[in-house]
C-alpha cells in the first residue's frame, strides 16, 4: 500500500500550510506531492518555502512560479496579481528563487500523473475551459490517475473509452476512485480556496484501496488577513480567505 498526500496553490499562506502540514503528518502518507503555485497573493513566500525545503516532497512549478520567471511579462495575470507577484519577488531571496524555478512542470508516479493546470504538463491553462471537451483533455496523458490544482475548486472528471463525464462535486471525505474508469481530480488550494469553504484543502490517495480523501483543514485566517493588509497587498486577496 502506499499513500500520497497531494496539496496545491499555497499562494504564501503560511498559517494554511503550518496547519496542513500537521495534519498530513498525523496522517502518514508515504509520498507528498504539491501541485505548485506555493508563492502569489500572500504575504509569507519565503517562510513558506523555508517551511516546504525542510521536507521531503515533490513540488512542481504553478503559474506563478512561471511569472516569477517572467516577472517584466505577466500579461497573463490581472494587475493585482502582478502587483502580489512583483512584490513576492522583492521578499524571497534570490536562493529561494533560483529553487522556486528549477522544480518541473509534472511529474509521474503510482499510474498517477501530477501537474498544476492541465495534461501533460501546463502551469497556465485551466481545466474549466475544457469542461465542454474533456476527451481531448484525457487523450493528452496515459495515467489512470491525473491530479491538478489552479482553479482553487474541487472537482472531478471520469472518462472510459474515451468518452468523459460531466463535472462532478467532489465531497469532503472518502471518495472511491472506480478502476474501471480513468480520473482527473481538483485537489482545490491550501492557501486560497474559491469553493466557499474557507479551510484548507488537501487530499490523500491510498493507490492500493483507490480511495481518495478530501482533508478540510482549519487554521487562522484572521492572521493571515491582518498580514496581507500590513503587507499593503490588495485587499481582494485578503477578503476570498473567509
Amino acid at each position: 500500500m502506499t499513500k500520497l498526500a497531494i496539496l496545491s496553490d499555497i499562494h504564501s499562506n503560511f498559517e494554511a500550510l503550518q496547519s496542513v502540514l500537521v495534519d498530513i503528518d498525523a496522517q502518514g502518507p508515504d509520498e507528498i506531492y504539491c501541485l505548485g503555485d506555493v508563492v502569489g497573493y500572500g504575504p509569507q513566500p519565503q517562510e513558506c518555502c523555508d517551511l516546504l525545503r525542510t521536507r521531503e516532497m515533490v513540488i512542481l512549478q504553478g503559474n506563478h512560479e512561471q511569472g516569477l520567471i517572467n516577472i517584466h511579462n505577466l500579461t497573463r495575470f490581472n494587475q493585482p496579481a502582478r502587483d502580489a507577484l512583483r512584490r513576492t519577488r522583492e521578499m524571497i531571496s534570490e536562493e529561494t528563487y533560483q529553487w522556486l524555478v528549477s522544480h518541473p512542470k509534472s511529474a509521474t508516479a503510482h499510474d498517477c500523473r501530477f501537474v498544476h493546470g492541465t495534461p501533460p504538463d501546463s502551469v497556465n491553462e485551466y481545466i474549466w475551459n475544457y469542461e465542454e471537451s474533456m476527451d481531448e483533455v484525457f487523450s493528452r496523458y496515459q495515467e489512470g490517475v491525473c491530479f491538478v490544482g489552479h482553479t482553487h475548486d474541487l472537482m472531478r472528471f471520469t472518462s472510459k473509452d474515451g468518452q468523459a463525464s460531466a463535472k462532478l462535486a467532489l465531497p469532503e471525505g472518502e471518495t472511491l476512485l472506480d478502476p474501471g474508469l480513468r480520473h482527473l481530480l481538483n485537489v482545490g488550494a491550501v492557501g486560497q480556496p474559491r469553493d466557499g469553504d474557507p479551510r484548507a484543502k488537501y487530499a490523500l490517495f491510498d493507490t492500493d484501496s483507490r480511495i481518495l480523501t478530501l482533508r478540510f483543514v482549519s487554521y487562522d485566517i484572521e492572521k493571515t488577513v491582518r498580514l496581507i493588509r500590513s503587507h499593503g497587498l490588495h485587499r481582494a486577496f485578503a477578503d476570498r480567505l473567509w
